[in-house]
């Protein structure tokens, strides 16, 4: 259908709507508007952020009430999900979800949606299905959680649209370094964070070991799009609950732990892409903590260095002690572990793994002087001893190489990886 028809039978629809009040035909006009604009919805965070062919309208274009029958709309679908929707709710919750994100792709748009109640209404869906997605019972197991998991998916898109309308986060993980010239060319500004975005995230984070792999990278990415989206709202989403579940969420990597039969090669010897995307969120908070002033910051750098100088340090043999007296006792409940799920395990590779993550932890340290102000984090990098840290990861890192000549072991003081830094990791 051309540009031009399906302008015309929007107006139709629209208008058949307007005069019968039939719901069928709001369904019929959404389908036929996100027909029109499908590939501004890219909801595939791991994918490069792409330029609509063709930008949606502005609002004042679209039908004079439309944000107010879709509010209504919504907000049913909000006071109905508690009780759980019917797979026709689903269908219109997940439409006008995928409208907000096409509309939100004219920037210009982004101001006045981020202003309204809609993403309130979307966080608390959002929040409800996550709460389905993160248990485990027999109802689950049977459920198609296909509709769940792509609203979510959908939602986290809409939150990322409002709050780094220019995807600059997308960018820095392709590997594109934004400056300060490009960022300040930046014409329109994210929506304000609302204040429930915080809880949201903290709570997604508890007790999920059912959740998919894959939705904690969605949430991370999203965290690490609103920090690089805009500076004031940066400063209200990097809290200490925040902060807490990012270095747990790396604690976890670290020790190699696998919750979920999903996706990731526990065999592997590279760090799951949780533990990258989060280090990539670490970097931007440091960068963006610089950037305010002491009375706007919740957290203080020295705190986010000190967490992350104690788990760069962590004692391998220890680690290794504790998983395998927990693994004990799993076994020793291997009955009830059964009914909660599968039993957390080390993969074959878990030291190579732990040894990987170290070295993106340095890189990520040298990422970080990558910022307008490098002096000024220097001296906070000093006052947190980061020369001891360094020093005793140095003194405490071995490395094993096996030939095929010789059928012994040679051990050196200092791994190969760690050599680089002597020179690169300049504080």
């Amino acid at each position: 259908m051309s540009t031009m028809a399906s302008k015309e039978r929007l107006y139709e629809v629209w208008m058949l709507y307007y005069t019968k009040r039939d719901p069928d035909y709001l369904k019929l006009w959404l389908e036929i508007f996100i027909g029109a604009y499908e590939r501004c919805l890219d909801v595939d965070f791991e994918k490069p952020p792409s330029r609509p062919e063709e930008l949606p309208p502005v609002l004042t274009l679209l039908p004079d009430n439309i944000l107010q029958v879709l509010r209504h709309q919504l907000l049913q679908c909000v006071q109905k999900a508690s009780d759980g929707l019917e797979p026709e709710q689903q269908n219109l919750a997940l439409l006008l979800l995928k409208f907000l994100i096409i509309i939100c792709r004219n920037l210009s748009n982004v101001e006045e949606i981020g202003t309204c109640s809609y993403i309130n209404h979307i966080i608390t869906m959002t929040t409800l299905y996550i709460q389905q997605l993160k248990s485990k019972t027999k109802e689950k197991e049977m459920a198609d959680q296909s509709q769940a998991e792509e609203f979510v998916r959908h939602a986290l898109t809409f939150c990322e649209s409002l709050y780094d309308p220019y995807r600059n986060w997308r960018h820095r993980t392709c590997g594109e370094q934004l400056g300060t010239v490009e960022r300040n060319r930046q014409k329109y500004k994210a929506a304000p964070l609302t204040v429930e975005f915080v809880p949201f995230f903290y709570q997604c984070f508890q007790e999920s070991e059912h959740l998919k792999e894959s939705l904690k990278c969605c949430l991370l990415h999203l965290f690490g799009a609103i920090v690089a989206g805009d500076q004031k709202n940066a400063v209200l989403a990097i809290s200490p609950a925040t902060m807490e579940v990012l270095m747990r969420v790396l604690a976890d990597c670290s020790m190699g732990s696998c919750p979920s039969d999903e996706g990731e090669d526990w065999d592997s010897e590279a760090p799951d892409r949780k533990a990258l995307l989060t280090l990539g969120c670490l970097r931007e908070v440091v960068q963006r903590l610089l950037a305010s002033s002491s009375d706007q910051r919740q957290v203080e750098i020295a705190s986010v260095l000190e967490n992350y100088f104690k788990l760069l340090n962590s004692d391998p043999a220890a680690v290794v002690a504790a998983r395998q007296q927990q693994q004990q006792q799993q076994q020793q409940q291997q009955q009830q572990q059964q009914a909660k799920g599968r039993v957390p395990t080390l993969g074959r590779h878990w030291e190579s793994r732990f040894v990987a993550l170290q070295v993106h932890m340095l890189d990520t340290i040298r990422d970080m002087f990558l910022c307008s102000d490098r002096p000024v984090l220097q001296a906070i990098f000093l006052n947190s001893n980061c020369f001891e840290h360094l020093t005793r990861l140095l003194q405490n890192s071995k490395v094993s190489r096996h030939t095929h000549t010789h059928t012994h072991t040679h051990t050196h003081t200092c791994p190969p990886p760690l050599y680089q830094y002597d020179t690169t990791l300049v504080i």
